[in-house]
């Protein structure tokens, strides 16, 4: 059976029956392009759902989405938005690097300084806070947001 994109959708809605969530992300599961599940406008209820099939992807389907992932923690009232953090949180920090640098460099422009607290907890990870020390302004910017947003690094 094969599902239109809009009906697929519908069936992520967080408001629909858990059972008709399941299936749907089974369906999900199947599309190889994973822009389709980047924070879809006309479908922000299924935006969990959809976070919860790119989360499942390694690092290597993801790298392409990075900054798009990235974006999502402009807001973490957005559905999905903490999946979608701890994820990237995992993820391997050469791969996210420059996406998040960039992304640091955007939200300083907007002056966005929610965006750069959330950013922030990509330090958890040890690895990605050594990694960004070859930039140590953006290691420096994120730390102090850190400390603002989530607490004293334990490192």
């Amino acid at each position: 059976m094969t599902i239109d994109i809009d009906t697929l959708y519908e069936m992520l809605d967080e408001r629909k029956p858990i059972e008709v969530q399941e299936e749907a992300i089974r369906e999900a599961r199947k599309i190889k392009s994973l822009s389709v599940f980047m924070q879809p406008i006309e479908y922000k209820l299924s935006w969990k759902n959809c976070a919860k099939v790119i989360c499942e992807k390694t690092d290597e389907e993801l790298n392409s989405y990075k900054y798009e992932m990235l974006e999502w923690l402009r807001d973490l009232n957005w559905p999905g938005a903490f999946l979608i953090m701890e994820r990237l949180e995992k993820m391997d920090p050469q791969l996210l690097l420059n996406a998040a640098i960039y992304a640091v460099k955007q939200a300083l422009l907007l002056k966005d300084n929610e965006w750069l607290g959330w950013m922030s907890y990509l330090l958890k990870n040890k690895k990605f806070y050594d990694a960004l020390s070859e930039e140590k302004k953006y290691q420096k910017i994120l730390k102090r947001y850190h400390k603002k947003y989530w607490g004293k690094l334990e490192y």
